[in-house]
């Protein structure tokens, strides 16, 4: 059995609903008769019939039934199924502890990781108001925070199975940092292509250079291992991407990676200003006698940077065919396991000669006007999105919100908790919390960035007045938003 075949089958339950009773097939057919009624929620139902309608069952729970998130949990562990939970794939289990309790709440599949600290998962009983009980099968985006464990079923073997065979010249290439940890070349060279190691991590400074790029670009080297660089980017200014460049060429001068040169666009809160970050790196290497490229998500060649046509690509997208309908030379499709590596590790396919210019970039007039555009565009500020959600008693982990396209919370339903992410950073927030565990006042702490929040307590038709933390002072004059003794509902947070 393969993981596409269980993943297709439940994508092909999208938009089943409950009725919002929980009166659902997938209920009718785990418990032999037609039932209803807040005693059957049936996410772990649905997880158990999509194997059993495969002819998998022994794939789940080992052939036996089980509604119990908590059961499969712990059926995950005793056979040593779990993966870290940055670590999913498709076609993996995934569980979710919505309250921090440390017990799983809800279960569904990944289809794929995003990149961001985000999946693409499969889910039945879930919607996007309401996390507990919410009555459909869906697609959902979410958080590795949310995730209490990950699970991967013995699927028959192979390196990403169901992926596309028809290019030319497909090669087998890893991509490695200090995650790897000390990497036995010897035994990895005869089971890669080539490797694209990772030099460092944002500005140039000696501390952010990657701990085994010196060793690994040394085996390499010795060993004769094709290979390719990338340096992994949090730039929201000019001068961070210049201060980038510098880091990248300090790294890879004296050498000569043939599989190429990248700039690694995934840090949550650079979006904006990725494209022209892209091109003053970019650009950098060309210059300097080296061929650029550029690694990203699905979603964000997709959403951010679509006129970055001129330099070659290099697409993640864990799934069994690549959905990216552009040109593209570099495939990350998932995970393998790879002999003299510890653990799993990224794995791709390279299609095309190593060494040779990439068919799929080009330097057209239309990316030159781009490029053009984007340079007189570097004086607006840029300012990173913030990502947060709340908690109530009856709903759970509400979803995520972004910036002000939105309110957290629901009309009426008090405030338990919250969770507040800026750059993929989880920031501190002191909240004040009545006997009964509801939230009259709330502040934000950031140290490099003016977080303004407001609030509004239940029943009120308007919220309270904006409050900002005071960054200069390290977070000692931070105010409060709310007020004493009355239950708050919504919740919104900007940055200034």
């Amino acid at each position: 059995m393969t993981a596409r075949t269980i993943i297709e089958r439940a994508l092909s339950y999208l938009y089943t609903y409950d009725n919002g009773t929980n009166e659902v097939i997938f209920n009718d057919r785990y418990y032999g008769e037609h039932v209803s009624g807040d005693r059957f929620p049936w996410c772990a139902a649905f997880v158990y019939c999509i194997f059993e309608e495969c002819g998998a069952s022994n794939l789940f729970y080992d052939g036996k039934k089980t509604a119990y998130c908590p059961a499969i949990h712990e059926w995950g562990k005793k056979r040593n199924l779990i993966v870290p939970t940055s670590e999913g794939q498709y076609g993996d289990i995934v569980l979710f502890d919505w309250n921090g309790d440390g017990v799983a709440d809800h279960v569904g599949f990944i289809i794929t990781r995003n990149g961001n600290g985000t999946y693409d998962t499969v889910e039945g009983n879930t919607s996007t108001y309401n996390y507990t009980n919410g009555g459909y099968v869906l697609k959902m985006t979410r958080y590795y925070s949310s995730i209490i464990a990950i699970i991967r079923p013995q699927y028959d073997s192979g390196k990403a199975e169901g992926v596309k065979k028809d290019m030319k010249n497909e090669k087998f290439v890893i991509d490695v940092s200090q995650h790897q940890g000390t990497i036995d070349w010897n035994t990895v060279k005869d089971k890669i292509d080539g490797a694209i190691l990772r030099c460092g991590y944002g500005d140039d400074i000696a501390s952010q250079d990657d701990t085994q790029y010196t060793r690994n670009i040394s085996e390499c080297e010795r060993l004769g291992i094709p290979y390719g660089v990338y340096l992994y980017s949090y730039a929201t200014t000019e001068a961070q991407a210049k201060s980038e460049l510098a880091h990248f060429l300090r790294l890879i001068k004296g050498h000569k990676p043939v599989l190429g040169t990248f700039l690694d666009m995934e840090e949550g809160g650079t979006e904006h200003f990725a494209p022209r970050a892209c091109r003053v790196v970019c650009e950098g290497l060309k210059k300097a006698g080296f061929t650029p490229g550029v690694y990203s998500s699905l979603s964000w060649w997709n959403s951010y940077l679509t006129e970055i046509k001129e330099y070659t690509r290099w697409v993640a997208h864990w799934n069994p065919t690549c959905g990216y309908t552009g040109d593209y030379l570099i495939w990350q499709y998932g995970t393998s396991k790879v002999d003299g590596i510890n653990g799993e590790v990224d794995s791709n396919y390279y299609y095309g000669d190593f060494g040779k210019p990439d068919k799929t970039a080009s330097t057209t007039t239309a990316a030159k006007t781009n490029e053009n555009k984007a340079a007189t565009n570097t004086t607006k500020k840029t300012v990173p999105d913030i990502i947060y959600q709340v908690f109530t008693d009856t709903s759970g982990w509400l979803p995520t919100v972004r910036n002000l396209e939105d309110y957290a919370g629901i009309d009426g339903q008090p405030i338990k908790g919250i969770r507040v992410y800026l750059n993929g950073d989880t920031l501190a927030v002191q909240t004040h919390q009545l006997a009964n565990g509801n939230i009259d006042k709330v502040t934000i702490f950031a140290s490099k960035h003016t977080i303004r929040y407001r609030v509004r307590t239940i029943g009120s038709k308007d919220y309270l007045s904006w409050m900002e933390n005071k960054k200069d002072t390290g977070g000692g004059s931070d105010t409060f938003a709310g007020e004493a003794g009355k239950s708050i509902d919504r919740i919104q947070i900007t940055v200034k």
